[in-house]
């Protein structure tokens, strides 16, 4: 190696070798007494996930010459992700000056908010992290064709008289989520972002290097602090109850939104019942099952989450849903798979009033007795059009 290549930076062995103990590490936070093959395989798919992920989010992208990257998603899937969400993500420098533009779509909302960490880790479970700000895209003067344009800058640019969002000496990442309820109908946004106060600079290879050196602790630090959450509800929330959450109001969750959390731990034979009131007035809700690493249980090819479209509503006006392994035959099955245990999450999206969820756990063959009488009948046939149909519109989405 010449000293022009050792300035560059370490050699792509010695990345790799850097990537190397990764995996070890995680499992023995995840499971300290010792994984399974299975489960060992299972980490080296999230985490090799993560690492894809992290090329496109933290090699790739970067502050002179943004572009909003996928993140989480089904592929991505970390963080319990909403399978109503299609996440993005750029970094930005705060003493830049962006155009945000595009076309709105018909989906139900767009939301951008300012981040000001980099990197997650376990410690900001503990010591959280600001959110500058969350900006809504139809907050802006959108063209007859849904066209939008807006700047993002400490100060309004002079001259400038269009929408303006002002950018926080803070915030260092973008995140957007683009919320669609009927996954096969709605159109997502497009949405490009431009530095305006920049010719646009190369990437160095010192940059690059540094980046790729990052990528070890983004694996770790996204899934570990993902675990770290998981284990702080299990602690704070207890098994099989379902709790409102101040936390990740701290840890980036949106201010817009209402989160409540919750552990599943039941046998195969059992099931855990939801039942809840609707808000008065509410823009979206959804309820999700995950595994204990906060990944959200395979919604592709499993009715593993339901939002607003996708549920039925009982006659008495509430939601109740089933969270069990095996199928009970009720619309509002919750499928957690083989997980053994996990997350349940809800959320409520600009609601009027917050209605507390109960939870009460009972055997699966029960379970229609503890529900309405009226509750439809989901025969197998039913549910495989209902997951062909899942299926179809979950591709629909643009993740990409």
């Amino acid at each position: 190696m010449s000293n022009n290549d050792s300035d560059m930076g370490m050699s792509w062995a010695d990345q790799l070798a850097a990537l190397g103990p990764v995996v070890d590490r995680l499992l023995k936070v995840w499971r300290p007494d010792g994984a399974t093959p299975a489960e060992r395989q299972d980490m080296n798919k999230l985490a090799l996930s993560i690492l894809s992920e992290g090329y496109l989010c933290r090699v790739y992208t970067d502050a002179n010459r943004p572009v909003f990257m996928p993140l989480w998603n089904y592929a991505f899937n970390q963080g319990g992700p909403s399978p109503d969400y299609v996440y993005s993500t750029t970094e930005v420098a705060s003493d830049g000056v962006y155009r945000i533009s595009g076309y709105r779509g018909t989906s139900r909302f767009i939301e951008i908010t300012q981040q000001t960490f980099d990197m997650m880790s376990p410690s900001q479970v503990d010591n959280g992290s600001r959110v500058p700000a969350t900006h809504d895209l139809d907050d802006l003067a959108l063209g007859a064709d849904g066209y939008f344009s807006v700047v993002l800058s400490a100060e309004r640019p002079g001259g400038h008289t269009g929408d303006w969002w002002q950018l926080d000496p803070e915030t260092c990442r973008l995140l957007m989520r683009k919320c669609s309820c009927d996954w096969n109908h709605e159109l997502d946004a497009s949405v490009a972002i431009e530095r305006l106060d920049d010719n646009g600079s190369d990437m160095t290879p010192e940059d690059f290097s540094r980046r790729f050196a990052d990528l070890p602790q983004w694996i770790e630090g996204m899934i570990g602090f993902d675990m770290h959450l998981v284990r702080f509800y299990r602690e704070h929330h207890g098994v099989n109850t379902f709790l409102r959450s101040t936390k990740i109001d701290s840890i980036g969750g949106l201010p817009t939104q209402a989160y409540y959390d919750g552990i599943h731990e039941i046998e195969d034979d059992e099931a855990l019942i939801i039942e809840t009131e609707l808000p008065k007035k509410v823009r979206y809700w959804q309820a999700l099952v995950a595994d204990d690493r906060f990944a959200t249980v395979d919604w592709v090819n499993r009715q593993s989450s339901l939002n607003d479209v996708q549920a039925h509503i009982d006659s008495d006006g509430k939601f109740r849903a089933v969270i069990s392994r095996t199928d009970p035959g009720v619309p509002n099955w919750l499928d957690k798979a083989d997980v053994p245990w996990g997350m349940i999450q809800m959320r409520w999206n600009q609601a009027s009033d917050f209605p507390d969820p109960t939870m009460i756990k009972v055997p699966v063959a029960d379970v229609r007795q503890i529900l309405p009488a009226d509750t439809p009948v989901v025969t197998a046939a039913d549910r495989k059009e209902l997951l062909s149909v899942r299926r179809e519109g979950a591709q629909l989405r643009r993740i990409w």
